[in-house]
């Protein structure tokens, strides 16, 4: 029994009640975001001709998601997954019949970015929700850490069919037709996650880590020198936490460029489905990455881990520039450097929770989403505007450059924080 209770297995952890309703729901309709982004773009570029302009609706779209975020998950803190995220979800699916009318009669691109900038404002945070589910239908934390893993590797699985299922599609429908079917799913998953009885919010206590405790593994390595509980502080204001969030910041830059260069980079009539190919290469990296991660174990904090993987990620950004215009080379360069992603997002999700304590468990984990979708928001718009200028290759540099400057950010921030030095930061 203690073997089991020590090293759960993936089938242990769907064996647990009420998780594959909950589960599977929340995964339908968090495949709307990996259906969404590919006919996104193409349906703007389409509509405006330019990839710049096309970058730019997908920045704000990932930008209002970002900033937003915060704002949701208060909403979700206070009122409950049941009254909150189904009409998220609905408002998030009337923007995309928008944006589909809009695109498909070649509307003007200032609408399109306002259609985009009110869908992100309203999506409907399924992933960190579920997320919070997790740590009350987990009766461990080692249960939840492997619970967790779980949820990236399948996370990053949906990535890896959505832009290949999208790339498929675009072949016999429009790119303004593709965007309905996230709007049907998005609708379908969040109604039916939180239909069950296990979603209520009388939930018992989470499982995830203490701050307040010392760190004694890979994923539980946040404790911190300064004596106030990192509940009873502002997030934000803690060294610990911040340099946690650059690191996801840097590779939410990554990915944000990586789905504006590689359509880019492979422009042309019919590719679609090579570029819906490529781009799950980099999913199934990722995917396989998590599922590498989830076995191994470190003695390093998740802060460290992190400025590990997302460098490592930095340096697959620069090798795009090698293999741009060839589609078999970027699928490789793709599938080495997603190897990275889910490990970023797996270290900094369970990490940031051990900060939200018990209250704030929405918040925590929204601000490691926030961070990520912010560097995508960033990566798609600065990479549309350097396409424009330089091309697909200088795109990607330029990008591998600003994650490098992030890294060096985060370090920087880790040290401070480690020598007990307070950052003058103030916020949720």
């Amino acid at each position: 029994m203690a073997a089991n209770v020590s090293a759960p297995s993936y089938a242990s952890i769907l064996a647990l009640p009420h998780v594959k309703f909950i589960f599977g729901s929340a995964l339908a309709g968090r495949f709307a975001y990996a259906l969404v982004g590919l006919p996104l773009l193409l349906a703007i570029q389409g509509s405006s001709g330019s990839f710049g302009a096309a970058g730019l609706a997908v920045g704000v779209f990932g930008a209002t998601v970002a900033f937003l975020a915060p704002v949701r998950a208060r909403l979700i803190d206070r009122f409950g997954r049941r009254r909150t995220l189904p009409p998220f979800a609905i408002a998030f699916a009337l923007s995309l019949v928008a944006l589909a009318a809009a695109t498909n009669s070649a509307s003007s691109v200032a609408l399109c970015v306002i259609l985009a900038g009110l869908g992100g404002s309203v999506a409907p945070p399924l992933g960190p929700s579920m997320r919070v589910l997790w740590a009350q239908l987990t009766p461990t934390p080692t249960h939840l850490r492997k619970a967790l893993s779980l949820d990236a590797v399948l996370e990053e699985l949906l990535y890896l069919g959505g832009p290949a299922l999208s790339g498929f599609l675009l072949l016999i429908i429009s790119p303004s037709a593709a965007l309905l079917i996230p709007a049907v799913l998005v609708v379908f998953g969040a109604v039916a996650m939180v239909a069950s009885p296990a979603a209520q919010e009388n939930a018992p206590e989470p499982t995830g880590p203490s701050t307040d405790s010392t760190s004694t593994s890979t994923s539980t390595s946040t404790s911190t020198p300064e004596t106030v509980p990192a509940r009873e502080r502002m997030l934000l204001s803690q060294g610990l936490f911040l340099a946690l969030l650059i690191p996801v910041l840097a590779g939410g830059l990554i990915v944000g460029a990586v789905y504006v260069v590689i359509p880019a980079a492979l422009a042309g009539a019919g590719t679609e489905g090579a570029i819906g190919i490529v781009l799950a290469a980099f999913a199934a990296g990722s995917a396989v990455g998590g599922l590498v991660y989830a076995r191994t174990h470190s003695t390093a904090s998740p802060q460290s881990q992190l400025l590990l993987l997302v460098s490592a990620l930095t340096v697959g950004a620069a090798a795009i520039a090698l293999g741009a215009g060839s589609a078999p080379g970027l699928g490789v360069i793709l599938f080495a450097s997603g190897l990275f992603l889910s490990p970023i997002m797996i270290v900094a999700y369970f990490a940031a929770s051990g900060f939200g304590g018990a209250h704030r468990q929405t918040m925590a984990t929204t601000w490691v989403n926030t961070a990520h979708n912010l560097g995508a928001a960033a990566g798609s718009i600065v990479a549309g505007l350097v396409i424009e200028a330089g091309g697909p290759a200088t795109a990607s540099l330029v990008t591998a450059a600003a994650s490098a400057a992030l890294i060096v950010a985060s370090a920087t921030v880790l040290t401070l924080a480690r020598r007990g030095i307070r950052l003058p930061v103030t916020s949720a």
